[in-house]
Formats: C-alpha cells, sequence, structure tokens
C-alpha cells in the first residue's frame, strides 16, 4: 500500500508533535523550568528552552534560510506554548474539531480560528490550548500544528476544511442527540 505525500507528511507531524509532547512531559531535557518557561513565552520571542528543543527535535524540519528559519521557528514556538499548556491533554486520539465541540468551543471563536493567517495564530494556537486545558478537554494537537504550518501554503484550504467538517459535524450530532 502506497502512503500519499499528505499522509507521509502527517504521519512526520504527529511523531514530532509526539515527540515533543513526551519530551514536555517529563522526557528528561526539560526541566520544571523549562516548562514554566515554555508556557509563559510568547512565540515571537522564544525563550532558551524553546531552542533546546529546536535542537532536540525541530532542527531537521526547519528551512536553512534566515528569514524562513526564523518564521517557522515562531509557529512552532506557537505549537511549543500550546502543547507545553495542554501537558497531559494531548491525547493523539482525540481529533481536535471534535474536541472544541465537546468543550464548547463557540461557533464564532472557531470560524475566527479558521480565517485567521499564520501572524493570527501564533497568538491563537496559546489562547486556544489555555482554553481546551481550562476546561479538561483532552485534545490532539498535531491538528493545531497542521493549521499554523500549511497557514499561506498550498494545502492550508484542505487542512481547514478537515477542521471544520470535524467540528460542525460533532455539532449536528450533539443536537440531534
Amino acid at each position: 500500500m502506497t502512503t500519499s505525500t499528505a499522509d507521509a507528511e502527517t504521519f512526520s507531524l504527529a511523531s514530532v508533535v509526539s515527540r515533543l509532547a513526551r519530551l514536555l512531559a517529563g522526557g528528561g531535557s526539560v526541566s520544571h523550568g523549562d516548562l514554566a518557561a515554555l508556557r509563559r513565552m510568547e512565540p515571537q520571542r522564544p525563550a532558551a528552552a524553546f531552542f533546546k528543543l529546536e535542537g532536540l527535535v525541530l532542527d531537521e524540519h526547519l528551512p536553512g534560510d534566515a528569514a524562513e528559519r526564523a518564521e517557522m521557528e515562531t509557529r512552532w514556538a506557537a505549537i511549543i506554548v500550546g502543547l507545553a499548556r495542554l501537558g497531559p491533554l494531548h491525547q493523539p486520539s482525540q481529533r481536535l474539531g471534535f474536541a472544541l465541540a465537546e468543550a464548547p468551543y463557540s461557533e464564532l471563536r472557531f470560524a475566527r480560528l479558521l480565517r485567521a493567517d499564520a501572524n493570527r495564530l501564533v497568538d491563537e494556537l496559546p489562547a486556544l490550548a489555555r482554553f481546551l486545558a481550562a476546561k479538561g478537554q483532552a485534545a490532539d494537537w498535531t491538528a493545531a500544528a497542521q493549521l499554523i504550518l500549511s497557514a499561506g501554503r498550498n494545502n492550508e484550504e484542505s487542512v481547514r476544511r478537515h477542521l471544520a467538517r470535524d467540528y460542525y459535524g460533532s455539532l449536528a450530532r450533539q443536537e440531534r442527540s
């Protein structure tokens, strides 16, 4: 059986997000102080702990060009802030759209999330993770990573549509029952 490029990218992204989540959960290289700094970090100004994770996990996934790398570091910093805030609530089996509908995340906020460009998502993802953590709602943060990493790229629309199908499909099922 062959896998499409999108499937291979998703699998690779899921494994990177899971590896980061394990490190943040106490994988030895991340101290309690590092974790606290990552939770408070502004993605536009990555903390030293971010660069520790970059060296351990992300370096091979980032471009070599300095400007492109800085942009991707900011996007990854937003992903990591979210993972740090979610903690053990990062659950690969719980799709993000379903989790948001269960939380319940308002349709207005969800629509704003879907319309957000990469710069806005840098602010939205940490707030989204804070919301999920406050609700005690588990979610697969890989979809959040896909959302910000696809912003402005060819696969942006398909990522957003997939998230929207999960969210609105779950809301429709809730209304029927």
